[in-house]
C-alpha cells in the first residue's frame, strides 16, 4: 500500500479521535477539523518514513499538538465536556490534504513576498544584476545578482557570496546557516542573525555571541539564538521569514543552543542538556552526555571521545557508531560524523541500523562542509586532492549511490559553507 493510500486508511480510523484529541489539548470545537487536516496535511511528507518505523502515532501527535498551539486556547476546565459532545464531521479526502498541504506551501512564500519576485527576475535575464539591499538596522548594503544555482534546493557559501535557488548575494563574515523556506537564516562575525530570502532582501533578526551557534527549523520557520547584550543572555525565538517573536527566556551565563527541533529549543549548560517549548514555557531536562545535535526527535550526543549515541525518542531505541561529532539529517535518517581523530574524513550512518552506508565519499577527499538532507541525499564540499584540482560542491543520492559534482570552487574561497 502506498503512503497516501495509508494515510487515508488511518484518517478513516482515527479521524474522530483526533478531533477529540485537539479539543483537549485546547482548540476551539469549531476549530478542531481546521486543526487536525492542517496537522495530517504537514504529516504527508514523512508519512513513508513514519509507517516503517511505526512511529505515525507520534507524528501526527506532533503536528497535532503545534497546530493547536497556532489556535486560540479554550480553558482547560471545559475541554473533556466540549471533548464528549463534540460534533464529528467527516474526515478530509486525501485531495482536501493536498490542497491543505499547498496552502501551507504558499503561506510560507506569502511571508518573504517571493511569489512575485520571480517574474522580475526572469524579465532582468539569467546572470543579470538585480540591484542593492540594505536591511533594517543594517547600514550596509549588499550586491544581488541573478544566477540559477547549479545544485537547486542546496545553499551554499563560498568567496564571500550567498548561494540561494535564484540569486547570489554578497555578503562577508557568514559563520553557519539554516535553510528556512526559500532562504537561509545565518549568524556573521559581527554578531547578527539575518534571514536573507531568494529575492535578495535581508532582515536582520537580532544579535548574539558570533561564537555562538544559530539554531533554526525549516519545519515550522523559527531562529533561536542567545541574545549576550547588556543584560543577562537570553535565548530569542522568532519566527524567521516575519520576525514576529515566539518568545524569550533567561539562560545561566555559559549556556549554547545545540538544535531547534519543532517547538522544542536544545541547549547544554552546566548542568547539562535541557529542552524547552518557549511557547509552554516547559523545560525538561535530556538525558544525554554531551548533545551534538536533534532533528526530527532523533536525537545524537557524544556518548565517549570515539562514540557517537543515536537516539530514537520517540521509541527510546538507540545506536551507537564510531565517530566525533554528528550532524543529523533534517528528517532524521542519516547521520554523519568524523571517525575518531580524523576530522577531514566523513563516514554516514543509518540512524535507525546503525549501517554505514554509501556516502559517495573517496579516501582522497578532504571534507570541508557538509549538509545531510532528506530522502537520504547529502551535499559536501571537498578537497579532492592533487594539484590544481579547486574545491568540489558534490550532491549524493545515497538510495541510488550516485554522486554529482554540481559546481567547482576555487581553492581559495575562504571556509565554504553548506546550509543545513
Amino acid at each position: 500500500m502506498g503512503a497516501d493510500a495509508d494515510l487515508m486508511v488511518y484518517v478513516g480510523a482515527r479521524w474522530p479521535a483526533l478531533l477529540k484529541d485537539a479539543v483537549l489539548l485546547g482548540v476551539h470545537p469549531a476549530e478542531a477539523p481546521d486543526a487536525v487536516t492542517d496537522a495530517l496535511a504537514r504529516c504527508r511528507r514523512a508519512w513513508d518514513r513514519a509507517g516503517r518505523e511505526g512511529s505515525v502515532d507520534a507524528l501526527v501527535h506532533h503536528e497535532l499538538v503545534r497546530a493547536a498551539t497556532q489556535r486560540s486556547r479554550t480553558p482547560e476546565a471545559t475541554r473533556e465536556r466540549a471533548a464528549r459532545e463534540l460534533l464529528v464531521l467527516a474526515p478530509p479526502d486525501l485531495d482536501d490534504l493536498r490542497r491543505r498541504e499547498g496552502e501551507q506551501r504558499r503561506a510560507v512564500l506569502r511571508r518573504v513576498g517571493i511569489i512575485a519576485v520571480p517574474l522580475l527576475l526572469v524579465v532582468a535575464g539569467a546572470g543579470a544584476y538585480v540591484g542593492t539591499y540594505g536591511s533594517p538596522g543594517d547600514e550596509s548594503t549588499v550586491k544581488v545578482t541573478r544566477e540559477e544555482n547549479p545544485a537547486p534546493g542546496t545553499f551554499w557559501y563560498a568567496d564571500g557570496r550567498l548561494h540561494l535557488d535564484h540569486v547570489v548575494i554578497d555578503v562577508d563574515g557568514v559563520r553557519d546557516m539554516t535553510r528556512v523556506g526559500d532562504g537561509v537564516v545565518y549568524g556573521d562575525a559581527d554578531g547578527r542573525v539575518v534571514y536573507a530570502g531568494d529575492d535578495g532582501s535581508r532582515t536582520v533578526l537580532g544579535h548574539t555571541d558570533p561564537d555562538l551557534l544559530v539554531a533554526a527549523t525549516d519545519e515550522n520557520g523559527w531562529a533561536a539564538w542567545i541574545d549576550t547584550g547588556s543584560g543577562p543572555p537570553t535565548v530569542v525565538v522568532k519566527q524567521a521569514q516575519t520576525g514576529n517573536e515566539i518568545n524569550r527566556f533567561p539562560v545561566a551565563a555559559g549556556t549554547r543552543i545545540v538544535a531547534l527541533d519543532g517547538v522544542l529549543v536544545y541547549f547544554m549548560d552546566a548542568d547539562g542538556a535541557h529542552a524547552r517549548s518557549p511557547q509552554a514555557g516547559n523545560t525538561t531536562d535530556v538525558d544525554q552526555a554531551e548533545l551534538l545535535d536533534v532533528r526530527s526527535r532523533i536525537i545524537a550526543s557524544q556518548l565517549d571521545p570515539g562514540t557517537v549515541h543515536v537516539l530514537q525518542s520517540v521509541f527510546n531505541e538507540a545506536v551507537d557508531v564510531p565517530g566525533q561529532g554528528a550532524m543529523l539529517s533534517p528528517d532524521g535518517a542519516i547521520v554523519a560524523t568524523h571517525p575518531p581523530g580524523e576530522a577531514g574524513r566523513l563516514v554516514v550512518y543509518d540512524t535507525r541500523s546503525g549501517g554505514e552506508m554509501f556516502s559517495g565519499l573517496t579516501a582522497a577527499d578532504h571534507v570541508l562542509a557538509v549538509a545531510p538532507g532528506n530522502r537520504l541525499t547529502i551535499a559536501y564540499v571537498v578537497d579532492p586532492g592533487g594539484p590544481g584540482t579547486g574545491l568540489q560542491l558534490r550532491t549524493c543520492d545515497l538510495h541510488k549511490a550516485v554522486c554529482h559534482v554540481a559546481a567547482h570552487l576555487p581553492e581559495d574561497s575562504g571556509t565554504p559553507l553548506l546550509a543545513r
